[in-house]
């Protein structure tokens, strides 16, 4: 009889029961977890617990899978987030990676080797500073080793752009609640990349290759760019640079022509925590399409090198002449060589401390659509600005941060205009600057010339009320280029500009109360400006042959001249003491009185003008007049007042003192006390839209008379005319006079 084969027994035969059954309950474990993991990855409460926060941090997913704890794969993959001041964004077809779970009882969120497809990187700022809450020392800390991509599609920081395969490697570490932040050894490299800034294209057929790192930092420690002080960048970059269009056609307007050759640039530059490293280049060199202000076009070939030595960066660039005779003096060219005496790329010194490092030279002539850009770039406060189409021809000679003689520039032709007291001049000037050397060190000086101006308010530019011919601007400034800006100084200056309509003036004037009516005439004026465009101290004259202005209800015809000097009484605003203030009036006659003609001689002293509006002037006057009948005019008609009065109106020259103010629609002389051989005057009298209103007063010896003057009407008093003025109220506060 043959024996039967002996059948081997199976694994689970060969166990224990107790093996069997651990095992059995292990892979219901695993079955349970396949099924309740893969159902939770991809329902709504994944998706809500990692999204506690999602202002700070938020995903979502198409689809996710796992096959193990800790090890999770997504399709679809969209993370955004906020970190502080910049907004952050990612996204990407897929993305595979585990989770460490040990780390996770320490408040570690740990993750292993992360591979991702089809990336795409966003950063950009916002001004929306998100704050961490309070600082915990057992806040949770993410890291990632590795998160690396073999299909990196696009990185964006803020308008600038990189496209193009590529690939990348990163790695990094962050504790939140504000803590610190590192980024481990990582890598962008894109051999075939288009970087392009605001969608205007920098790079084509680029190869970019960058290895960057950054040592632990917070926010707190280092904001904005000092982060990268924390940093070692070493960027190798090699592409096609479009061509450039420069100058004007002959419409002023930019060229829009682009060369079909392309230029070339070339980078090896490293960043070792803000400092770059000897040895670092780069050479760009591309054509340069220049359209001058005729229309022609000239193509030349640009070129910038940039040098990092021990001791300094180089810069030298430039834009050769067009070759043939006339080369040299033709515009649009350009040659430069910049010396910055040091390697630190965010020095942490004052403005003028980083501008002491600057030497070097510039030279070049150009033709620009508009130089409207050069009055900012040389004061802080712009008043006074260049405009329209124009070229500059010029060189500087730069010295440890500092203009050195030699320096010129050359404006030929350019609209200037000035803002000085909400009034703006305007005309064709010639600018002409010049660093000079003297015994108190060098200077820069400019010297604008105008051959006819016009000047206008500033809220109506177009509505000239002064012409002009020879205004002149010279300013003043230090050679230190971190000061000049601030330390412009001028003097603008003009003489006898016409004045076609006097008229234009009564914007200044209290209304309907003391106004022109006609003339015509002529300015001179002499303003020092400070730095911020304000007048600090100046002259004025004003005179007509002919002029006609209202005073309350009378109409005067004469000639008048004005002459004052100005002081600014404050450091801000148009306010300004009034300096041997005079006007003279002559050949005055009155309108519809058969008088002869009258003279009048103001002086004012503690006068004071401000300027802004409602203008307001205001002092203590001194007049010397022919006589009091133009004074005595504006309360009554000659013949309303007693004999004994209208014979004592034309007897000998008088002279008054008085309170003066003029603002709005009023014009006011108070505490006027005036005589003259035979008689006195003391009056209260304000103009208030065009009507006159007070009280007078006037003696002969023991005759008095009193006259209130109100809507048009008078009321004299004979009787106790010196007790009833007395008793009458100030108009403005009162000063030492003689007392009636």
């Amino acid at each position: 009889m043959l024996d039967r084969p002996r059948r081997e027994p199976s694994l689970m035969r060969t166990l224990s029961a107790p093996m069997r059954r651990l095992l059995w309950l292990l892979g219901v474990l695993y079955a349970l977890y396949l099924i309740g993991g893969n159902l939770f990855l991809n329902s709504p409460l994944a998706s809500a617990e990692v999204n506690r926060k999602p202002e700070v941090f938020h995903a979502q997913w198409t689809w996710a899978w796992t096959l193990w704890p800790g090890d999770i794969h997504a399709h679809g993959l969209r993370l955004h987030g906020q970190a502080r001041q910049l907004l952050w964004s990612a996204q990407g077809d897929a993305a595979s990676g585990r989770i460490m779970l040990w780390p996770l009882l320490r408040h570690q969120l740990r993750l292993g080797p992360v591979r991702t497809s089809a990336v795409s990187l966003d950063i950009q700022p916002t001004t929306i500073d998100l704050k961490p809450p309070p600082w915990r020392r057992d806040a949770w800390r993410i890291t990632a080793d590795r998160v690396s991509t073999l299909s990196l599609r696009q990185v964006r920081l803020g308008a600038l752009v990189a496209e193009g395969d590529g690939e990348a490697e990163l790695g990094f570490t962050h504790q939140l609640r504000g803590g610190s932040t590192a980024i481990f050894p990582s890598h962008v490299l894109m051999p075939n990349a288009r970087v392009h800034y605001a969608r205007r294209e920098l790079l084509r057929d680029a190869r970019l290759d960058v290895h960057f790192a950054f040592d632990p930092f917070t926010h707190d420690q280092l904001p904005g760019w000092q982060k990268l002080e924390r940093a070692k960048i070493h960027a190798v970059i090699e592409g096609t640079t479009p061509a450039i269009a420069l100058g004007a056609d002959k419409a002023a307007a930019l060229a829009t022509r682009r060369s079909s050759q392309g230029g070339h640039l070339s980078a090896d530059l490293l960043l070792d925590h803000g400092t770059l490293a000897p040895g670092g280049r780069l050479q760009w060199n591309a054509p340069v399409a220049i359209t001058d202000a005729d229309g022609t076009q000239q193509q030349r070939r640009g070129q910038l090198d940039l040098a990092v030595q021990a001791a300094a960066v180089m810069v030298d660039a430039r834009i050769p002449p067009p070759a043939g005779p006339g080369g040299a003096t033709a515009p649009n060219q350009l040659e430069a060589h910049l010396q910055f005496a040091s390697r630190h790329v965010f020095p942490r010194r004052s403005a003028s401390e980083v501008l002491r490092l600057l030497s070097g030279s510039v030279e070049g002539r150009w033709h620009f659509a508009s130089l409207g850009w050069l009055t900012p770039l040389a004061m802080s406060r712009p008043w006074l600005r260049l405009d329209g189409a124009g070229d500059i021809v010029g060189a500087l000679r730069i010295d440890a941060g500092r203009l050195a003689p030699g320096t010129r520039v050359d404006v030929p032709k350019a609209a200037l205009v000035a803002n000085i007291l909400d009034n703006v001049f305007a005309g064709a000037a010639q600018a002409r600057a010049r660093v000079v050397a003297g015994a108190g060190g060098a200077r820069l000086l400019a010297d604008l010339a105008v051959e006819r101006f016009t000047l206008a308010p500033r809220m109506a530019a177009g509505q000239a009320y002064l012409r002009g011919r020879a205004l002149q601007v010279n300013l003043q400034s230090s050679d230190d280029l971190a000061r000049f800006r601030e330390a412009f100084t001028a003097r603008l200056h003009f003489a006898d500009a016409d004045i076609p309509d006097l008229r234009a003036y009564n914007r200044y004037l209290p209304g309907k109360s003391l106004y022109f009516l006609q003339g015509t005439g002529r300015m001179s004026t002499d303003f020092s400006i400070d730095g911020h465009g304000d007048v600090s101290a100046g002259r004025m004259q004003m005179s007509s042959a002919a002029a006609r202005l209202a005073l309350g209800v009378s109409r005067l015809a004469g000639k008048l001249t004005m002459d004052t000097r100005i002081d600014r009484a404050q450091r801000a605003g148009h306010a300004f003491e009034l300096k041997n203030f005079t006007l003279n009036l002559d050949g005055v006659r009155v309108e519809g009185s058969s008088a002869p003609p009258w003279w009048a001689r103001v002086t004012l002293q503690q006068g004071r003008l401000d300027w802004d509006h409602p203008m307001r002037l205001r002092g203590s006057a001194t007049l010397v007049m022919k006589d009091v009948s133009l004074l005595l005019s504006l309360f009554a008609d000659r013949s309303a007042f007693p004999s004994w009065i209208a014979n004592l109106i034309n007897v000998g020259q008088a002279t008054a003192h008085a309170r003066v103010e003029a603002q709005r629609g009023d014009f006011i002389l108070d505490h006027l006390v005036g005589s003259n051989e035979r008689i006195d005057v003391f009056a209260h009298l304000r103009v208030s839209d065009g009507k006159p209103s007070g009280d007078l007063y006037a003696r002969w010896g023991v005759l008095g008379l009193g006259v209130a003057l109100a809507d048009g009407k008078r009321h004299f008093h004979l009787l106790h005319a010196r007790r009833w003025y007395q008793a009458q109220p100030d108009l403005l506060p009162a000063e030492a006079t003689s007392a009636p």
